[in-house]
């Protein structure tokens, strides 16, 4: 049941944000920085709980699970952790983001020792994952603005089309709000769909091939008007290659000759001789890749002056203001690129322990070409963005994902 539920959760973010001091830049509140009490943790401690109890009860203190920590190469990560807390100009936002890394590494090893279980589940999860998204998605299109009411509960934030900073696209010169479900941006969105139905790809053999395609039907509407232009990409050429590797039933026949129609259709209306390209699909960020240029040189020269051991975990944002003084653009955002930001946040030695973990965890493995797909999408999404190491349900999606290879 706990697993049911916290996997049920994954999408979600409601929680108690609190504001200590150090939460503050330059007297602003900062999410980022902010701990946060989700009730998906709540029901992790239970998960976990009752995962580790049994173990403890069997084993000694000195031949358990516990005993690893005594193993110096444990050691030199507890060290390496420590100077990385040190260096940090905001230690406290450092120590707890450590301390959800370890959260995170604890929840991939459940997820590896009860695979079976985990993907039994996900056959019932995931189409309440694609299809309450994509539902809410399409309602927020609709509406121009956030539902409210019980999907508060779920996560949704508050907004309307004229709220400051809200995303947005101009369809034929209609400006429309890009759909957030129940996630902090739109591109979060569409990422977490994406990898949600490669999962319901790999599950396929168990599942009535009608119901599959609904769900991916509803999966592809939810990403469309999320309005994430790489994910559209990605989303379209890896539909085409799969269905047409694919192919060995009147179901799947029927589903690629719908898939076709409805994107030409799509096509077709945007495609209009009285409309420049600029008016028929156009209202982003004008100054989007602006800003993405000016984060990744502020991240690199964070890499230059830390390149160790990083300026500390969680702590680009607190930096990022001294390396923006000479800027034309402001913009206290994550730099959009995973590896600028991990290798400016931990340093080189932190990246080599990386590397070490998933070769220890990974290299003697045959990993299905499903899960290859996914994590190419992690990158190329990551080179772009940078919600796959920031974003709550990316994180735990994407360790659930790590943790079925």
């Amino acid at each position: 049941m706990w697993l049911f539920l916290f996997l049920l959760l994954i999408p979600t973010q409601l929680g108690k944000h609190f504001w200590p001091e150090w939460s503050y830049l330059m007297g602003i509140r900062i999410d980022y920085l902010s701990p946060t009490l989700y009730l998906l943790d709540l029901v992790w401690v239970v998960l976990i709980f009752n995962w580790i109890k049994p173990s403890v009860l069997r084993t000694s203190p000195l031949t358990g699970r516990l005993s690893k920590i005594f193993k110096f190469k444990y050691f030199l990560i507890a060290v390496f952790v420590g100077i990385n807390i040190l260096m940090a100009v905001n230690p406290w936002v450092a120590v707890y983001k450590w301390l959800r890394v370890v959260q995170l590494l604890i929840t991939f090893f459940y997820f590896r020792k009860n695979k079976i279980l985990v993907k039994e589940n996900l056959i019932k999860i995931i189409p309440c994952w694609i299809i309450l998204e994509s539902l809410l998605a399409m309602a927020q299109m609709a509406k121009s603005g956030s539902l409210n009411g019980i999907f508060y509960w779920l996560g949704e934030r508050s907004f309307s089309f004229n709220t400051i900073g809200i995303a947005q696209m101009s369809v034929f010169g209609k400006g429309l709000i890009r759909a957030y479900g129940t996630f902090s941006h739109p591109n979060s969105l569409a990422g977490f769909l994406l990898v949600s139905l490669l999962l319901w790809w790999w599950l396929r053999e168990k599942i009535n091939k009608t119901w599959w395609w609904m769900v991916f039907w509803f999966g592809f509407l939810g990403i469309m008007v999320s309005g994430s232009r790489t994910i559209w990409i990605l989303t379209l050429g890896l539909i085409f290659w799969f269905l047409l590797k694919n192919i060995k039933n009147k179901v799947n026949i029927v589903g690629l000759i719908l898939l076709v129609l409805g994107v030409i259709i799509f096509g077709l209306r945007l495609v209009n001789m009285e409309y420049q390209v600029s008016d028929f699909l156009g209202g982003w960020d004008s100054d989007g890749i602006g800003k993405r240029i000016q984060l990744n040189v502020a991240g690199l020269k964070m890499i230059k002056e830390s390149s160790l051991f990083g300026v500390g975990l969680g702590n680009f944002l607190v930096r990022l203001p001294e390396f923006q003084k000479n800027n034309g653009i402001f913009w206290l955002q994550p730099v959009h690129n995973v590896l600028i930001l991990a290798w400016s946040e931990i340093g080189i030695l932190g990246l080599s322990l990386m590397f070490l973990f998933f070769s220890e965890n990974f290299s003697r493995k045959k990993i299905n070409w499903i899960f290859k797909i996914i994590l190419g999408i992690v990158i190329i999404s990551g080179m772009v963005d940078h919600y796959w190491l920031t974003l709550p349900q990316n994180v735990w999606l994407l360790v659930l994902v790590l943790g079925l290879v």
